[in-house]
């Protein structure tokens, strides 16, 4: 059987009902997966060119693109567990303005527990003039957070440098804290008057 590459767009009314409904479960969510010919397992659902708008209240929270995505249930839930290996974007929004911009080369999504995590190359530039890269990047969407444990670079306004071994902040960038901080910074001498 021949899959056939399709894009999809996925609409914010779906996306509250079938991705990010809360559940009370404390179990560990178990993947599913389909068996194809020969005992060889295959995804539940396989996406191609995702674009999804996450709303909150009837306001734009984010909205996300990716290239391929693999699909998986959680159990005989709802909920699923979702492989990207071709690119992802987020795009974050507070009150209908751009608040930041997410890129890494791959990436999970879990909707049972609402996280999504970006990896390898991951990018976060804020439109308040500060640009984070590291390795890994977890966005908690129940949280309003983004924070990692690896090692980070963030550099604002093309100018001043600080490196760390962890950072959280919110999904606004308000504020931001960077464990064992170090950093380089630009002064600019002015000429001493006569």
């Amino acid at each position: 059987m021949k899959l056939q590459k399709a894009n999809i767009s996925i609409k914010a009314s779906l996306i509250c009902a079938f991705l990010f409904l809360s559940c009370e479960n404390s179990k560990q969510p178990v993947a599913t997966s389909s068996s194809g010919a020969g005992g060889v397992s295959t995804s539940d659902n396989m996406i191609w060119d995702m674009d999804v708008t996450i709303t909150s209240e009837g306001r734009i929270r984010a909205k996300f693109k990716a290239g391929y995505v693999e699909r998986d249930n959680i159990g005989n839930s709802k909920y699923s567990l979702s492989r990207i290996d071709s690119g992802l974007v987020i795009d974050f929004f507070e009150k209908e303005r751009n608040t930041g911009f997410l890129q890494s080369k791959r990436g999970t999504i879990n909707d049972l527990s609402e996280v999504f995590t970006a990896i390898d190359s991951v990018v976060f530039r804020s439109t308040k003039g500060y640009t984070l890269y590291t390795d890994t990047l977890v966005w908690n969407r129940k949280l309003a957070q983004l924070s990692t444990d690896c090692d980070v670079m963030m550099v604002k306004d093309n100018r001043d440098t600080l490196y760390g071994e962890g950072f959280i902040t919110d999904d606004k960038f308000n504020s931001y804290e960077i464990k064992r901080p170090r950093g380089e910074t630009l002064i600019e001498e002015k000429d001493p008057v006569n």
